[in-house]
């Protein structure tokens, strides 16, 4: 067991240094091609870049350093190509990190022993999916969503907002249609047990609603409808019905609208 430990340590270690190696490459590429030619193109394409450069020329040569009149266009567009390549880089290093994940194996849904070594293969398998936004820097904002959570892994519904939940375990994670999370809510397809990890995959129905720091445990079975209040603990393997607001352990039936008892009320009287 301790070797086998050890064997997959140094694969997650040399995997992720060899990713951001080659997932750097292009984007090295592509900044030192284009700063050794971003200004002539741009003023060969003539107006308005020779235009702006011309006019811009007698200034630069009067108070700035020469580098500055040979790189005119690199140094007014750095912003933009900076975060070009850095795009480039990070979408190369998604797809490292979802090919150096297949080197660990992939756990079955179940009880797992502590002795066995199975937490550590656990928690390895998932490190790719934890690191990548914190290499995103500036993207990390638009890249902690349903993209991402895809990419790895999870089955989302169409018009389904992850916004600002947490999943834990995308590879075990099904969520149906028009789905929303609040704030910090968590779906969590792992369980610590003791001395045992228990993994099975959540599912969420159509039109379900987690509410902000609610959290949702393996195996849990969410039908269509439901509202999981705030703050609200959804255990492992329960079942909630459809139509029901998820509260204290509990699922009340959720009240009907109101447009439908005023045309009930209207069919009535006529």
């Amino acid at each position: 067991m301790r070797a086998r430990s050890v064997g997959y340590s140094l694969y997650m270690v040399l995997s992720i240094m060899l990713s951001l190696t080659i997932a750097a490459i292009p984007a090295i590429l592509l900044f030192g091609y284009v700063v050794q030619n971003v200004t002539g193109f741009l003023n060969n394409l003539g107006w308005p870049f020779v235009n702006i450069y011309e006019m811009a020329r007698p200034y630069l040569t009067s108070y700035f350093h020469p580098f500055m009149v040979d790189y005119f266009w690199l140094i007014v567009l750095i912003v933009p190509l900076a975060l070009t390549c850095y795009a480039i880089f990070l979408g190369a290093l998604l797809g490292m990190f979802k090919l150096s994940r297949r080197g660990i194996p992939f756990l079955e849904d179940g009880y797992y022993e502590s002795d066995t070594g199975d937490w550590l293969l656990y928690e390895y398998f998932e490190i790719y999916y934890v690191l990548f936004p914190y290499f995103a820097g500036f993207f990390s904002v638009f890249l902690d969503t349903k993209p991402r959570h895809q990419a790895f892994g999870a089955k989302i519904g169409k018009n389904t907002i992850v916004g600002n939940g947490r999943l834990f375990n995308p590879e075990r994670t099904i969520i149906g249609d028009n789905c929303f999370f609040g704030y910090d809510s968590i779906l969590s397809g792992h369980v610590y047990e003791s001395r045992r990890l228990y993994l099975k995959t959540v599912k969420l129905g159509n039109n379900v609603t987690i509410g902000a720091n609610a959290v949702v445990l393996a195996g849990a079975d969410i039908s269509d409808n439901v509202i999981v209040g705030a703050n609200t603990v959804v255990p492992k393997n329960t079942t909630i019905p459809p139509n029901t607001i998820w509260v204290n352990g509990k699922a009340k039936p959720r009240k009907p609208k109101v447009e439908k008892l005023l045309d009930h009320e209207d069919e009535a009287r006529e």
